[in-house]
Formats: structure tokens, C-alpha cells, sequence
């Protein structure tokens, strides 16, 4: 069977609405390099369930989408996910209620161990650069389709 995001008919635009989800910060992370060699896999979207792990990854790349290279790139740290949710690229992130950036794209270099979630940023800061806290709060929002259109280019 074809995968229809291998293929890129998958856009934004096919998911109509969702809930926000949140996650709790239970480890910050202090790395930056200009190498990592992370690729964005094709699916625009991953269904997470409570208890599942993310590895948040800030990058300053702009523009990138699946399929590319991620080299720049700066860690935050791991969030257990709290609630199902479905993370989407685009989705804006928000730790202890600053946002932070919005969904690239996944890595799954490290899976089933964890998912890397990459969110482009103006400015890569690792966790212990961002000041983050133990337990902050990590707030995974998408945009209403109907409200906002494809406002964030995805």
C-alpha cells in the first residue's frame, strides 16, 4: 500500500480540528551542535498516548519540511506527555507558558525510547540556556483550520 505523506498528499490542511495536549518537562538538556544529522520524516503528523516520551529539539533552520536535514539544533529536554494527543507540524509549543516555536517535523532515530519533536525557533537554546524548571508545564497547541488557514505555511 502508498503511503499518501510519502507521497506527499498529506497536508495540514486534512486535519480539521484537534485538542490542545499537554506534557510535564521531567528533564533539561544542555547540548548544542551544528551536526546532528537529523532527518524529518515524512508524516506531518504522530499520534502520542499518556505516558509516551518526547525529546523537544529547537533548530534555527528555517523553512525545513519532511524529507530534509536538520543539523543546527539545540536541546530542551524530555516531556512526558500527559494526555492522547496528536502533535501536527505547526503546532505551536509552549514551556511554563512561553512559546517556544512551532512543529517542523518528527525524528525517530529514537524510537520506541522516544520521539524527537523539532521546533524551529528564531534563536536554538538548549533547556539549561532557556532557564526551563523540572515539571514545567509543555503546551502542545495546534490552529483552527477554519479560524487561521495554513497561517504558519504547513
Amino acid at each position: 500500500m502508498n503511503d499518501p505523506h510519502e507521497q506527499g498528499r498529506v497536508s495540514r490542511d486534512h486535519y480539521y480540528r484537534k485538542t490542545e495536549f499537554r506534557g510535564r518537562l521531567f528533564a533539561i538538556l544542555d547540548w548544542k551542535v551544528d551536526d546532528r544529522g537529523l532527518t524529518i520524516m515524512p508524516h506531518i503528523s504522530r499520534a502520542v498516548r499518556r505516558g509516551d516520551i518526547l525529546e523537544l529539539i529547537t533548530t534555527d533552520e528555517a523553512g525545513k519540511k519532511a524529507g530534509d536535514g536538520v543539523d543546527r539544533i539545540a536541546t530542551i529536554g524530555f516531556a512526558e506527555v500527559a494526555e492522547a494527543g496528536l502533535l501536527l507540524s505547526g503546532d505551536v509549543i509552549s514551556i511554563a507558558k512561553a512559546e517556544i516555536g512551532h512543529v517542523v517535523g518528527f525524528d525517530e532515530t529514537h524510537m520506541p525510547n522516544h520521539l524527537n519533536v523539532i521546533v524551529e525557533v528564531a534563536s536554538r537554546k538548549t533547556g539549561r540556556d532557556s532557564d526551563f524548571d523540572l515539571d514545567d508545564v509543555v503546551t502542545i497547541a495546534g490552529i483552527d483550520s477554519e479560524e487561521h488557514g495554513n497561517q504558519l505555511g504547513f
